[in-house]
């Protein structure tokens, strides 16, 4: 084994055994040397092979030690230390109506309902009783960890309720948040290293690793200062995020972050109470959604129903937008589509892509500014076809 600045670099069966016969002839002569398939071979290979087991221990230690090549429970461990811990998986909640008998009473997780889009499931995570009407704002919960989405306009049917439960619609206050996968060992790894200072107030770093947890990719966040926009004022902070919480827990992280006497910008403004009992008002922006609708010809090969090959293209232009990020500030290119259309199978060819806002024009792109996100959906996706 070898250690030097470079770090550890374990010994191979053939290298222990070329020093054991070093040492041998050392002892017994330079006419000695191991007989291959002899006693004193068979014992050194024993002695090697534990050796080079107990190398690769003590060099599976040493990664475990490294905040670059630590993983599972080792990296956990190493990286609390500083305060940094990995993000568990969550489920995606949200609120929704729902009717039956008035004064009725439902126990925690009594109802079960089905989307009849995804054909998730979602369970309500309290109990709760209907007002006069019959009605009442339920929090459900689903069933599967990981970033399921859920749409306001999403139609869901009862599964499972108590009797005089009749129907359930959408609330006009959501209260959406996505689930997430558990966090990677890679993602925990990129975001240690931008924690380096996450006890240090007032810093672009300290303030992007603790809020980092509250948007589903870096690219949701960005925060502005003097040293990023000439514009903006000594002393003021400007936070644009597209997160995937409530506003007062989005609110309660930035009060926790940034420093004491940074004047905060936005047009969202949430009232919290500090550690004095003292009314603060924390203001950032929440990123504005702009629709992208998408169009293009395509061309089917033949044999092929042309209503299949759209449905699957469109779930592969989602799916390759998921994995692309589209974050604030970015550029839309409609040529970028191509590829996850073109690898449907079925399509022969595709021409004239384009894509627009909402109140625009189909164009060969579109840009985002500093504070927009852009979104997409299936049915904002048409595909034509041509022969």
């Amino acid at each position: 084994m070898e250690i030097d600045e470079k770090g550890l670099k374990t010994s191979s069966l053939s290298m222990l055994l070329d020093e054991l016969e070093k040492k041998f002839k050392s002892k017994f002569g330079s006419d000695f040397y191991i007989k291959p398939e002899g006693i004193i071979d068979n014992i050194t290979s024993s002695i090697a092979s534990i050796s080079t087991d107990l190398e690769e221990q003590i060099s599976e230690l040493a990664k475990q030690f490294d905040p670059e090549t630590a993983s599972g429970s080792w990296q956990n461990a190493l990286y609390e230390r500083i305060g940094v811990s990995r993000l568990s998986a969550q489920k995606t909640t949200f609120v929704r109506l729902v009717h039956g008998s008035p004064n009725l009473q439902c126990e925690a997780g009594s109802i079960t309902i089905r989307s009849l889009t995804d054909k998730n499931e979602y369970i309500n995570t309290t109990s709760f009783m209907t007002d006069e009407q019959g009605d009442a704002s339920v929090d459900f919960e689903c069933v599967l960890e990981g970033a399921i989405s859920v749409s306001a306009d999403d139609v869901f049917e009862i599964v499972t309720a108590p009797d005089g439960v009749s129907s359930t619609s959408s609330a006009e206050d959501m209260q959406l948040v996505i689930g997430r996968a558990k966090e990677t060992d890679d993602e925990f790894r990129v975001r240690f290293r931008n924690s380096k200072a996450l006890n240090a107030k007032a810093t672009r770093n300290a303030n992007e690793a603790n809020l980092s947890k509250y948007v589903d990719n870096i690219a949701y966040l960005k925060i502005l200062d003097k040293k990023t926009d000439e514009n903006f004022d000594v002393g003021t902070l400007k936070i644009i995020a597209h997160h995937n919480t409530t506003d007062n827990i989005f609110a309660r992280a930035i009060f926790d972050s940034v420093a004491d006497g940074i004047e905060l910008l936005g047009d969202t403004e949430v009232a919290l109470v500090d550690d004095a009992g003292q009314p603060v008002y924390i203001k950032f922006k929440n990123a504005e959604l702009v629709n992208i609708s998408i169009k293009a010809d395509v061309k089917v090969r033949k044999g092929y129903y042309p209503s299949t090959v759209f449905a699957k293209a469109k779930n592969n232009v989602l799916d390759y937008i998921k994995e692309r990020v589209f974050g604030i500030e970015s550029v839309v290119y409609a040529t970028e589509f191509i590829i996850p259309i073109l690898e449907t199978d079925g399509v022969e060819a595709v021409q004239n892509i384009k894509v627009k806002s909402a109140e625009g024009e189909y164009l060969d792109s579109v840009a985002m500014s500093v504070e927009e996100v852009p979104t997409f959906a299936v049915d904002r996706i048409a595909l034509n076809e041509y022969s």
